[in-house]
């Protein structure tokens, strides 16, 4: 964790804006040369830190506070650095009296840089002195952290000879592997690899599948061998052989064997015989070169690496059912557990702590171990009283700790290459059983500076993912691209866990009584908050030294602008804000940006998405009075993603006396390094003259554009943000053509009032063929008056809502014959009867029809949508049939009804399909 801190100030310190600050600093005395001393030292130190690092987790405290002491003077140092590159910006831009001001002043605060530097030069320079006189190595293969890691292979190395209990039996996925491992012929590939997070029971699964009578009989002879983290090749090779052959005195030539001569044994017998080796536990993709077949690994690239073809195969977390299989197995033993006269009670103790284990097998053999212990329900109670903390920790002692549920997936933590480690720990941030939006999670991680770019952030995440240390949640069906993510618990605990060791950050409840703040400096912060109120507040914020680079609030009931206004006055360094209500009790229906934020200088996300939620049904606001956001926004230079959806009611800012102030509506004109902004969802209904509206035009960097309302934004700007690649644009009045964004891939134009009612036909054509390139468009109310106006060439992604089609739109829309998406929403049609035509939609893959009431008829006719694989459809009660047409597309293996009428899902139930493939929902 230290060396990406480390890597990161040196790499931020050798960026070119840091030139300008030097030249600033060339006429005080010795402070160019403290910056570049405190560069050298850093670098010095960085050399240290990975032995440092390692012998700091296996226990040694000296080492590990001062691996602190390193990161905060790191981090203090860019600290010093950012904020004179930001003063020194500012400055520039202000007036001629604000100047001559600021050079009275701008001696005093050079001084200030200077003396700063120097104190953080001789933190450095002291610890680095420390490390070399307590042996800290440079080279990370030898000492305590080598011996200790291969200790902890020596105890977690599996033998095929050892029988498997702590198996229920995955019939599927077991006969998936032994077909793919008996399969002839050369168009198979002779790879399978087994992978996901560690505890799923990879090494089991391969063990049954080693066994199985039907792989017994295909091969002649088997192979066997644990390879670890620390590899050698000849140590494999060797192993290998070794089980391959039988002949004692061609065992003891192998065992004299060099490398060269190894490799060329181990082809020649994988040529004469038909062999089946098993590698368990792979970690890189260049642990191994060929004649291997089956793998297992926590990386899904470790199996892909060997060769394209190869079968890769995921074990499936156990479902509740299963769970409590192997909870019994492991806690009862060979023992008849449904004779006891208390197995009613211990069964329902079982299920309920079972469930915390989210279907691990190894977190719930840990369980059944402890449980086994224990004979009595009263005992089994005093287990579930802190069963979490008895998965994850055990109660083994000395060697046996190595095989609790820490230590196995914290060895996925300590073989992460140094860069990935601060994007796993950040994960921590985010409650339990979060849905964690991908590209939010990405746009954090760039505020904070753990990745340059999304495009990296993505491929970090895909790492991650590929490690089997996040799991994919939703994904998008067009190119595959993950949308949104999840962290197992038990993952999340180990994130938890290791995030409070390396003081990556701190978590707070206010709701756990006892739950306090730790006495050390700490830069990333997640708050829970009492219900209406803010008694945590004061020591949260008193004798904190502002240092807090990321604060995310998941507040309840709360007065969020004193709230909001004491945080901003305590943390100036923050470069994440992240406001968001988690409660469902009622919510205050606006929402106040204070004047203070200007305060935040160094802030690059910030977000109110879902911190005010509205209900029932609200009258629509009059924007003229209610929409204001405060001058100092100016200030926030740095400033890259804006957030406004708050989900309710807006009133931003404090508006005295009920007048607008121009500037304010000018105020995000003057945020130039703006890439992201989503404005409010609902800001009024009456047009605002041109004077009053809100200004983008010299926003030129924006990428992304939400809620741009016509009602109080400038049309004419968007011509001027020629690097948009997202907009979504509300309007009631008809758009002519404007200069268009090149780079635009989704467009949504919503032509009713935030009140819901529809305007009336309005001709977008003009403004829709701006962006002729757009891939996935979206159109809700009546933007045209006919489809065949919007026959985009490159759209992939269609869906419609509120259009009150009158006449069919299916073989209009049939010729975009790049089309793979449909969604027809909300009365998108009007009319009775809906026609595919035959051969219609070739690419069409997911199709969504819901609420079209007066839908009667849908004909599906031969050879339409034939490579659909999901249908989705939603309260069309009229609908009287499942079309015949649809059957006999075999690509459709995913089918969700719900609401649907009784004729219709009658017809489905007489001639429906396989269940295995489909799903189904009926109310």
């Amino acid at each position: 964790m230290a060396e990406a801190v480390v890597s990161f100030v040196l790499k931020k310190l050798g960026e070119p804006i840091i030139d300008g600050l030097i030249a600033e600093l060339k006429f005080l005395l010795g402070a160019k040369k403290k910056l570049e001393d405190a560069k050298r030292e850093l670098g010095m130190i960085r050399c240290f830190l990975k032995d440092a690092d390692a012998r700091a987790r296996n226990g040694d405290e000296t080492l590990a506070l001062w691996v602190q002491e390193i990161i905060d003077a790191a981090y203090d140092l860019d600290d010093v650095v950012s904020t004179f590159v930001l003063t020194q910006e500012a400055a520039a831009t202000k007036g001629v009296v604000h100047k001559i001001v600021g050079g009275i002043k701008r001696p005093f605060k050079r001084h200030k840089v200077g003396f700063e530097i120097d104190e953080i030069l001789n933190r450095l320079s002291k610890l680095n002195q420390n490390l070399q006189s307590y042996g800290v190595l440079r080279n990370n293969n030898v000492g305590d952290a080598s011996s200790s890691n291969q200790r902890r292979n020596d105890l977690r190395r599996t033998y095929a000879h050892i029988p498997e209990d702590d198996f229920v039996e995955n019939k599927g996925g077991m006969m998936k592997l032994v077909t793919q491992l008996t399969k002839e012929g050369n168009s198979s590939s002779p790879f399978v690899s087994i992978h996901g997070m560690g505890g799923l029971g990879k090494s089991t699964l391969a063990k049954k599948v080693y066994h199985h009578k039907q792989v017994r009989e295909h091969f002649n002879c088997f192979a066997w061998v644990f390879v670890s983290q620390q590899f050698i090749p000849k140590d494999i090779w060797k192993g290998v052989l070794l089980d391959l052959v039988s002949d004692p005195s061609e065992k003891q030539e192998i065992r004299k064997m060099e490398q060269g001569e190894l490799a060329e044994k181990l082809y020649a017998v994988l040529q004469e015989q038909k062999c089946l080796v098993v590698l368990d536990d792979v970690w890189n993709t260049d642990d191994w070169d060929r004649s291997k077949i089956l793998i297992t690994t926590r990386r899904r690239d470790v199996g892909e690496h060997a060769d394209t073809r190869s079968f890769l195969y995921q074990p499936r977390h156990l479902n509740d059912v299963a769970s409590w299989e192997l909870l019994k197995k492991k806690a009862f033993f060979h023992e008849d557990a449904t004779s006891r006269s208390d197995y009613k009670d211990m069964e329902k103790l079982g299920k309920d702590m079972v469930k915390c284990c989210g279907g691990l097998p190894l977190a719930i053999v840990v369980l059944g171990g402890l449980l086994s212990t224990k004979h009595t329900v009263d005992e089994w109670e005093a287990v579930k009283q802190n069963v979490k903390e008895l998965i994850n920790k055990g109660q083994s002692i000395g060697e046996q700790e190595y095989n609790t549920v820490f230590a196995v997936l914290g060895l996925s933590y300590d073989e992460l290459p140094y860069d990935l480690k601060p994007c796993f720990l950040h994960l921590a941030n985010f409650p339990e059983d979060y849905e964690i939006n991908v590209k939010e999670l990405c746009r954090l991680w760039t505020a904070e500076d753990f990745v340059p770019a999304m495009d990296e952030a993505r491929k970090y995440l895909m790492a991650l993912v590929d490690r089997g240390m996040v799991q994919v949640g939703r994904r998008s069906l067009i190119v595959g691209r993950i949308k949104t993510c999840r962290i197992h618990d038990l993952m999340r605990d180990l994130c938890l866990e290791k995030a409070k060791n390396e003081n990556f950050f701190h978590l707070i409840n206010f709701k756990v009584s006892g739950d306090s703040l730790p006495n050390s400096k700490f830069r990333r912060l997640a708050v829970q908050f009492n219900d209406n109120k803010v008694d945590g507040l004061p020591r949260l914020t008193n004798n904190r030294d502002g240092c807090l680079r990321s604060l995310l609030c998941f507040a309840a009931d709360v007065d969020r602008f004193d709230l909001m206004k004491l945080l901003i006055n305590r943390f100036n360094m923050l470069r994440v804000f992240k406001f968001e209500v988690l409660t469902n009790g009622e919510r205050y229906d606006h929402l106040m940006i204070p004047e203070e934020i200007g305060k935040l200088v160094h802030l690059r996300f910030f977000s109110l998405k879902d911190c005010v939620k509205a209900f029932g049904f609200r009258m629509p606001i009059d924007c003229d009075e209610q929409f204001h956001l405060p001058s100092s926004l100016v200030n926030l230079r740095c400033l890259e993603t804006l957030d406004l959806r708050t989900g309710g009611s807006v009133y931003i800012g404090v508006d005295y006396m009920g007048l607008r102030s121009l500037q304010s509506m000018n105020v995000l004109s003057e945020v130039r390094s703006l890439r992201h902004l989503y404005l409010p969802d609902f800001c009024g209904t009456h047009r605002l003259e041109d004077r009053h509206q809100l200004r983008l035009d010299k926003v030129r960097n924006l990428e992304t554009l939400i809620n741009f309302n016509t009602v109080y934004c400038k049309l004419y700007d968007l011509s001027k943000l020629t690097k948009l690649t997202k907009l979504s644009i509300r309007t009631i009045q008809a758009l002519g053509a404007i200069k268009p964004a090149s780079n635009l891939q989704s467009l949504c134009v919503k032509t009713f009032s935030n009140n819901g009612s529809i305007s009336d036909s309005k001709d977008f054509v003009p403004f829709l063929s701006s962006y002729p390139k757009v891939q996935k468009l979206k159109l809700y109310g009546k933007p045209v008056n006919s489809l065949e106006k919007i026959l985009f060439p490159n759209l992939v992604k269609l869906t419609m809502g509120m259009n009150f089609l009158e006449v069919d739109p299916m073989p209009i829309l049939a010729k975009l014959s790049k089309l793979r998406i449909l969604a027809l929403s909300k009365d998108a049609y009007a009319g009775k009867i809906m026609v595919c035509c035959k051969d219609s939609f070739p690419q069409l893959e997911s199709l969504s029809i819901e609420q079209l009431p007066n839908l009667e008829e849908w004909r599906v006719e031969e050879g339409a949508s034939s490579k659909l694989c999901r249908l989705e459809m939603y309260c069309c009660k009229k609908l009287n049939s499942y079309p015949d047409g649809l059957r006999n597309i075999t690509t459709l293996k995913e089918i969700k009804l719900t609401e649907m009428g009784e004729d219709f899902m009658r017809s489905f139930g007489q001639k429906g399909g396989d269940e295995d493939s489909t799903s189904s929902e009926s109310e």
